[in-house]
């Protein structure tokens, strides 16, 4: 079909991908004179009253988003004689995220990035009332600048609305899959959520959570606690286990409230360096594998597929070797300087009243030694960056609990410090932090295009 003119405007260009259901081209409109990817249903399905009713779902649903973070549908073929149906959409000149991650984890602050430009999709897809189903790395293309675009909504559905497959049956990749769809529940909102709370764990992590057959990664989704991320990602680690929540009404309330957090943490990940970043990894979207316009195609491969899950394995992570660099003379100075402000810490910490005393002059309840308590001024800490808060507190030797709070300040900004003055030394504090409209969880804690679920590759 190479060079053939579809509907009498688009010139089939060469095929960049295939699925189980249809086939994308690149080509280009003729009219416009602007490239664009061309979504084939396969000839023997074009009488599959099923397949066609999917076709047209995807075809409704995508023309009903306009996002940045969304491929763009141009037009839609409905299979008039000669051609088959079709769909038209924007060409994404990059690789899948499925393929990025085939070289290794993201640094945090990329992770959190993709996260948040997907959680902004979502939002504008929930919105106005689609849920997408499916979303997983194959489904996310990453285009120049890094820009992240939702693609193939080809087993999306509208909120509430009847799903176009079979009765019992459950549509999805289960690597990615809310536990309650396991079920037999309807598509909400929150199974996206969860579905992008996997795709988190695994940028961050280098691999999914649990491996085997289909069953059995669909019953450890329903059964077993996700292994804990590596302990060099612990600001983003609240935000996926939140996500991943079994529970739907214990993830956040809305996409728009996760791509407020997701963004916040990519700054402070900036703004105080993202820590050590595995070995080989690049700054940017860059990966060994070559990201053609056949690298856009997105269909599903390795862990996207619903029959096996290969685990990748954890990075090893190198920390670089200063003691060379540091001459004998300022090693001791340093080690000096140390001692002198741990004395200091010391006077201070006794010098501060501890509980009332008993007879016998010792505290009541407590052994010889009196509680250590340090002195936190909450007042110089309101309305900063929740950075500047974290900071302080780590200066003081005090933990702390985020409390996310919807406020008309600054996300990101301190609103309140809970308890401030003496307070014992290794305690909690609560800090309330304003996280914007969409969001008021409690927390602890420090184109080618995609594949729908039956494997077609599609470039929305």
């Amino acid at each position: 079909m190479s060079s053939a003119l579809l509907a009498h405007r688009y010139r089939l260009h060469r095929q960049i991908g295939a699925g189980g259901a249809g086939e994308v081209w690149q080509a280009e409109d003729t009219v416009l004179a602007r490239p664009v990817a061309v979504k084939l249903l396969r000839a023997e399905l074009a009488d599959d009253a099923a397949a066609l009713s999917r076709f047209r779902a995807e075809a409704r649903h995508a023309g009903r988003l306009s996002h940045p973070a969304i491929a763009h549908l141009y037009d839609y073929g409905d299979g008039l004689s000669p051609d088959p149906p079709f769909l038209v959409m924007e060409l994404v000149d990059g690789p899948s995220l499925a393929t990025v991650l085939a070289a290794g984890p993201l640094a945090p602050g990329r992770a959190m990035d993709v996260i948040a430009q997907v959680a902004d999709g979502l939002a504008a897809a929930h919105a106005a009332g689609v849920v997408h189903r499916d979303i997983k790395p194959a489904n996310l293309l990453l285009g120049p600048g890094g820009q992240v675009k939702i693609t193939d909504f080809g087993i999306s559905c509208a909120a509430g609305a009847a799903s176009v497959t079979r009765t019992g049956t459950v549509v999805g990749t289960p690597a990615y899959l809310a536990p309650e769809r396991m079920t037999g529940a309807p598509a909400t909102p929150a199974a996206d959520l969860y579905s992008l709370g996997m795709v988190g764990y695994e940028c961050l992590a280098g691999a999914l959570p649990f491996t085997g057959s289909a069953v059995e990664v669909a019953a450890a989704h329903q059964q077993r606690p996700l292994p804990p991320l590596p302990a060099t990602v612990p600001a983003a680690t609240l935000l996926i286990t939140e996500l991943t929540a079994r529970d739907p009404a214990a993830r956040p309330a809305t996409a728009a409230g996760v791509a407020v957090r997701a963004s916040h943490l990519r700054d402070l990940l900036a703004a105080g360096g993202a820590g050590p970043q595995p070995a080989g990894q690049t700054s940017g979207w860059a990966s060994p594998v070559p990201t053609g316009l056949a690298a856009t195609a997105g269909l599903p491969t390795g862990p996207a597929a619903t029959a096996s899950l290969p685990a990748v394995p954890a990075p090893t992570l190198h920390w670089p070797d200063r003691r060379a660099r540091w001459p004998r003379r300022r090693v001791t100075a340093v080690a000096a300087l140390a001692a002198l402000a741990l004395l200091g810490l010391v006077l201070v910490l006794r010098s501060v009243g501890g509980p009332p005393a008993a007879a016998g002059g010792r505290p009541a309840g407590a052994s010889s030694r009196p509680a250590a308590t340090v002195e936190l001024a909450a007042g110089p800490l309101i309305g900063q960056p929740l950075s500047v808060a974290r900071q302080r507190l780590d200066q003081l030797g005090l933990a702390m609990r985020v409390r996310w709070q919807q406020s008309d300040s600054q996300p990101g900004t301190v609103l309140a410090v809970e308890p401030s003055g003496p307070v014992p030394a290794g305690s909690t504090v609560v800090v309330t932090v304003a996280a914007g409209h969409g969001d008021g969880h409690d927390h602890g804690g420090g184109n080618g295009n995609g594949g729908d679920g039956d494997g077609n590759g599609g470039n929305g």
